[in-house]
């Protein structure tokens, strides 16, 4: 039976420290990484797993439910070059730990995936890698498991996936003994799967194939009845040609797969994400979810019960991620705790929960506070503080992130968010749009966006045609529009801006990261009065070699349909070719080991920007990502950021 929190508590709970008119908040308090992360509850509820992240150095910590000071490190990394990605329970008394790193093969960069096996009292530390009598870098590479399934009725064994060269190096099944790490073929792949889909019981009964031909991006889903039983294919479909089908659960004794899909049921209904049941034997879609308006559902919500999966319910965006939960249970407790931590205008979700329902991880965030944990005992009826993202900030009175609507020059309506600085009149202007670009920017709190803004600059963030989460037509209007519409949306924003009078938009640089990067580098040529500095990390600069970097990999439907194939349209949208219509200084910054975009890009615009005798800097990070994910490196390159902003406006 569901028990009503004691609010009176909370209340208590939730004060935050009074703020008096306050300093200049240090930069190093918006540089670090986030102090705790993916915070996870062991399945009978009495221990907590996260992820800590220590100045430079990022560990792995245990921790009793009841008692947040007694912190137990099992696992430390060292400086830049490895990266904890995620945390399973393999059960009470055993964690796994996936982690990545930097790789090259052939002066291509990628990253390896290793997974350890740890006891919770630090002990017993090993990393779980398959023996192969090949010894090549490539060999190595496709060595990297990544957790598929842990097994319901089995707390000593998990699934994986590696790719097999005895399979045609497509992705095979291994059993794993988590206690010794030995590795035992599960399942072989004469199907030319790429991913596999467990059951609400874990077993592998879905798998995902592609077709011979490596130019067509075609995926063939196939279904088994049991462990045992033969694949059968039940739909074919092609990107960018066929409805959308992206499998979240195989639904065994039903026959059905839930999949998010932009499958109408009405052609009059306007095409988006939702979530719903596909009816093998009839071919069949039944709705289970629709998030309001044109919002896309973002993904289902699935419930653990032992290593028995659930969906009871789905997400959306609409500036914060919303959960709607199918089950009154689960929603009424969802709705309670919302309405607890509304009143301190913070958004609140269940985060995590153990077996049994009763102890709970609820995460707390809102735009101008960062993310905070509350552990919940429903069976003691206590909701008690636990650790946040950024505590240095919490003394802090943080910018408030403003959505707004505009309309762009062809009539499209647009959404975006401006930040303005708190008591400054008139601020300078950063424009900072997304990356992606087939992604989108929140209402959440942004470490960069809040640091911009404590130094006295509007923040304007601009969800441009081609951002998702709004709908397929907002999506897709932006494919093939590289330097074009998505551009200039941009500039309709700073329009808006303009005339709503709330910032100095004469005043203005433009930074950016990845098609940030890219967007921030076309307004350097294409509007080059607009902007009195360029900020570009890990931007594209050549269109043309990006493009074959992306064909490399595979992804010819992506640029066929999203991007272009044409040389010289796209040399009209390389930043590299018109150097010098550049007129402001321009700051590079970019990763060595990022995987996304090489580094190339950032150092042949230095060289051409240079050459062609413009105020340029370029500053490469060794270790460093795609995003500039540790505090070593995103430290220095906030400090360059402001100290480079400082400088050049007003």
């Amino acid at each position: 039976m569901f028990k009503v929190i004691n609010l009176a508590l909370i209340f208590v709970l939730l004060s935050f420290n009074s703020i008096a008119k306050q300093p200049l908040i240090p930069l190093n308090n918006f540089t670090q990484m986030p102090m705790v992360s993916s915070p996870s509850i062991s399945p009978d509820g009495k221990n907590i797993a996260v992820i800590l992240n220590q100045g430079e150095f990022t560990q792995v910590a245990i921790m009793p439910f009841n008692d947040r000071r007694n912190v137990k490190v099992i696992l430390q990394l060292g400086v830049e070059k490895y990266r904890i990605d995620n945390l399973y329970w393999g059960n009470d008394e055993r964690i796994l730990v996936s982690v990545s790193q930097p790789y090259i093969i052939q002066k291509n960069r990628y990253r390896t995936t290793h997974l350890y096996s740890a006891k919770i009292d630090g002990s017993d530390v090993f990393e779980m890698r398959r023996k192969n009598k090949y010894k090549t870098q490539v060999t190595f590479y496709y060595n990297s498991p990544r957790v598929l399934s842990l097994l319901e009725h089995d707390s000593e064994h998990i699934l994986v996936t590696l790719n097999d060269i005895r399979d045609g190096n497509y992705s095979s099944v291994f059993k794993v003994n988590i206690n010794d790490g030995s590795f035992d073929k599960y399942l072989p792949n004469s199907l030319r799967i790429t991913k596999w889909g467990v059951s609400r019981t874990g077993d592998v009964l879905l798998a995902i194939g592609v077709d011979k031909n490596p130019n067509k991006d075609i995926n063939y889903i196939y279904t088994r009845k049991n462990s045992t039983a033969d694949w059968e294919l039940v739909k074919t479909r092609e990107d960018y040609k066929s409805d959308t089908f992206n499998v979240v659960l195989y639904e065994q004794d039903k026959n059905s797969i839930i999949v998010r899909s932009d499958h109408r049921e009405d052609d009059n209904d306007a095409p988006k994400s939702s979530l719903w049941r596909y009816h093998i034997a009839t071919e069949k879609f039944e709705l289970l979810g629709k998030a309001p308006e044109n919002y896309d559902v973002t993904d289902a919500i699935i419930r653990r019960q032992g290593k028995h999966k659930e969906v009871i319910g789905y997400k959306y965006n609409d500036g914060f991620i919303r959960y709607v939960y199918f089950d009154k249970k689960s929603d009424a407790l969802a709705t309670e705790i919302r309405q607890i931590f509304s009143k301190n205008d913070l958004q609140a979700n269940i985060y995590d929960w153990d077996n049994n329902k009763e102890r709970y991880i609820i995460s707390t965030i809102s735009d101008s506070k960062a993310g905070q944990f509350y552990l919940f005992d429903q069976k003691a009826n206590k909701l008690l503080p636990w650790y946040g993202q950024y505590p240095q900030l919490n003394k802090y009175k943080l910018a408030k992130v403003q959505p707004f609507d505009f309309t762009a020059r062809d009539g499209m309506k647009l959404h975006g968010y401006l930040t303005l600085p708190n008591d400054v009149k008139n601020p300078p202007v950063i424009l900072y749009p997304h990356g992606g670009p087939y992604a989108r920017d929140s209402q959440y709190f942004s470490s960069f966006v809040q640091m911009f803004a404590s130094r006295g600059f509007a923040v304007l963030q601009v969800n441009f045609r081609g951002s998702t989460g709004y709908g397929n037509r907002y999506q897709t209007s932006g494919y093939r529009q590289w330097g074009k519409k998505m551009q200039t949306d941009l500039l309709d924003a700073m329009q808006w801006v303009k005339k709503s009078g709330k910032a100095n938009t004469d005043n203005a640089c433009i930074a950016g990261t990845s098609y940030g990067g890219y967007a921030a580098l076309v307004a350097g040529f294409q509007t080059p009065e607009m902007f009195k500095c360029v900020i570009s990390i890990a931007g594209v600069s050549d269109m043309e070699s990006q493009i074959d970097h992306w064909d490399r990999f595979g992804y010819d439907s992506y640029i066929n349909n999203a991007v272009s194939k044409n040389p010289n349209e796209m040399a009209e949208v390389s930043p590299i070719n018109h150097v010098k219509k550049f007129k402001v200084p321009v700051l590079l910054m970019h990763g060595q080991a990022d995987t996304r975009v090489s580094y190339y890009q950032s150092e042949k615009m230095y060289d051409a920007l240079k050459s062609a005798g413009k105020d340029v800097h370029f500053e490469l990070f060794k270790f460093g990502t795609h995003h500039l994910n540790d505090a070593a490196n995103r430290t220095k390159a906030m400090a360059m950021m402001e100290t480079f902003l400082t400088k050049h406006l007003n």
